[in-house]
């Protein structure tokens, strides 16, 4: 057993059970890249970005001008310095602790309390909303949960403002997908839905993935991920049910945001369904997705172990000595950075740069990384670890609550209670979606299938504008989401268009930016969305 009734042993008894499941969340959660990872992909790309990012540059909702970079070929003098690479965990800072005895009390209520069901529980997490449950007059918001078919549904918050738009805005596309990233859930969003719900006329869909959050979890199937069309049939299990919820909501044009995994699925779901549809109400053909706008999405960087190697993309858009460069890379990621979180630091820019500066992990943490790489291609998931835990449950997910929401455990406990609470619910829901991870991407947080080899040329072709967003302390991979800029806007240069990409690196914020820094955020979408503020 994991844990032991016996009070005088249970800590104990607990203390490598918890170790493990932490190696594992610390890897799984959120995947983190370290210097050696990050040391790797700044060399390779710095022979390709024409106007590489210095150390001097301010990066406060700034987005980056494309335009110029009319060549990305391998060039001596490109050598200039980088941006230093800032880590959002390692600050020193000692950490909210979670007592046991609370870990003791959340496993009796959430097991034997009616008022701790998941539609209670999400409930209380959104009531910090002014308009959930009731209206303020301007917004409406209501929980929605869709039947896909063959026993599944998707879960939605759906939130309405019925303000009429502005007349210079009228014509704007208004209803606007919010996509979640692994292991997360709709309610990870809950800083940004007030923000984003003022502007007049919008609708937003935050939904759960199939398989994950309050979304049904149905059995994840057993398949395998040794060729393009094995992957492809992994991606379609998530898309194919957003595609069937979209068509069953009756949304013609939207914009789509995705975070992460989320952010990967978007553009599997952009590259499979993006269309031209007619208007039933104008009968004009129009994209079908009007905008794209990845948030810290992984999967996009070329490597080592990609199974497109062998496939590479039109010269136009990158030179074969670089392709061959870069496919050539073999890097490496920490297990310990979202865990070692400290937000109150990052969202106030409070810290040492001495000890938010990057460091090669250690020898312990090199050890422990081949055992999570051993576990991760055996398809061992954490989430199985903490739903056997028992009354160590909420203990083990205070690790991760703790750090990720520290500025609110100090400044609004009951929220805190509300969010911890909440994915209590959800890390401890059937597992489903999960399984996918270790097959979609390859230890290190690498795609099998990189974006970077898909996106470009098909993105060019629809006329499809896309950001790609990162935090100023993010630990995923924002040079990647720099070179997939360029090279759409140099394809789409010499098809004779304007630019199409725009790349935007956010202030006091990490992978979860749209969480460190909302306000800031909500402004970069709205300037991307020609949005009235």
């Amino acid at each position: 057993m994991l844990f032991r009734i016996a009070a005088p042993g249970i800590y104990a008894a607990t203390d490598q059970a918890a170790t493990v499941a932490t190696l594992l969340l610390r890897i799984y959660l959120f995947r983190p890249i370290t210097a050696s990872r990050g040391l790797a992909v700044t060399n390779a790309l710095s022979s390709r970005i024409s106007q590489p990012l210095t150390s001097s540059q301010t990066y406060h909702t700034s987005t980056y001008d494309m335009s110029s970079a009319d060549t990305i070929e391998s060039s001596a003098s490109s050598q200039g310095s980088k941006r230093q690479k800032v880590n959002e965990f390692q600050d020193g800072r000692k950490v909210p602790v979670y007592e046991w005895k609370s870990s003791f009390s959340d496993w009796y209520k959430h097991l034997f309390s009616s008022d701790y069901l998941d539609s209670q529980v999400e409930a209380r997490l959104l009531s910090i909303l002014p308009f959930f449950p009731k209206s303020d007059g301007k917004r409406n918001a209501q929980i929605i949960d869709t039947d896909i078919g063959n026993g599944n549904y998707i879960h939605e918050l759906f939130i309405e403002n019925t303000e009429k738009p502005d007349a210079v805005s009228k014509d704007q596309v208004r209803d606007v997908v919010l996509v979640h990233g692994y292991a997360a859930s709709l309610g990870l969003f809950v800083e940004n839905f007030d923000l984003i719900s003022a502007v007049k006329g919008i609708r937003i869909h935050a939904i759960d993935l199939l398989g994950f959050g309050l979304s049904s979890r149905p059995k994840f199937p057993s398949f395998t991920n040794n060729t393009k069309d094995d992957i492809y049939q992994i991606e379609d299990w998530f898309i194919d049910s957003i595609e069937e919820w979209r068509k069953r909501r009756g949304i013609e044009r939207f914009v789509l945001i995705g975070h992460s995994f989320g952010g990967y699925l978007s553009c599997a779901y952009a590259l499979k369904y993006n269309q031209n549809l007619v208007s039933a109400a104008t009968g004009v053909s129009q994209r079908m997705i009007d905008k794209l706008i990845l948030v810290s999405p992984v999967g996009v960087e070329r490597h080592q172990g990609s199974l497109l190697a062998n496939s590479p993309p039109l010269s136009a858009q990158v030179s074969t000595a670089e392709f061959n460069r870069e496919n050539a890379m073999n890097p490496e990621v920490s297990i310990s950075q979202e865990l070692d979180a400290d937000q109150e630091a990052i969202v106030h820019g409070n810290g040492s740069e001495d000890n938010k500066k990057f460091v090669m992990p250690q020898k312990a943490e090199l050890n422990g990384t081949k055992l999570v790489k051993w576990l991760w291609n055996k398809n061992a998931l954490p989430f199985a670890v903490i739903r056997r835990a028992g009354p160590a449950r909420s203990k083990w997910i205070s690790r991760w609550t703790t750090h990720r929401f520290s500025h609110i455990y100090y400044s609004n406990p009951e929220h805190f209670q509300n969010i911890h609470d909440y994915f209590y619910r959800v890390f401890n829901g059937y597992g489903s979606g999960e399984y996918a991870i270790t097959r979609v991407l390859q230890f290190g947080a690498l795609a099998r299938l990189p974006l970077l080899d898909r996106c470009p040329e098909k993105f060019v072709k629809m006329g499809l504008p896309t950001l790609w967003i990162y935090g100023d302390k993010d630990w995923m991979n924002e040079e990647a989401g720099l070179e997939m800029t360029q090279e759409i806007n140099l394809l789409s240069k010499k098809q004779g268009e304007g630019k199409l990409a725009s790349f935007s690196i956010l202030k006091n914020a990490g992978h979860h930016l749209y969480l460190d820094n909302p306000r800031d955020f909500a402004n970069v979408v709205f300037k991307f969305l020609n949005f009235l503020n």
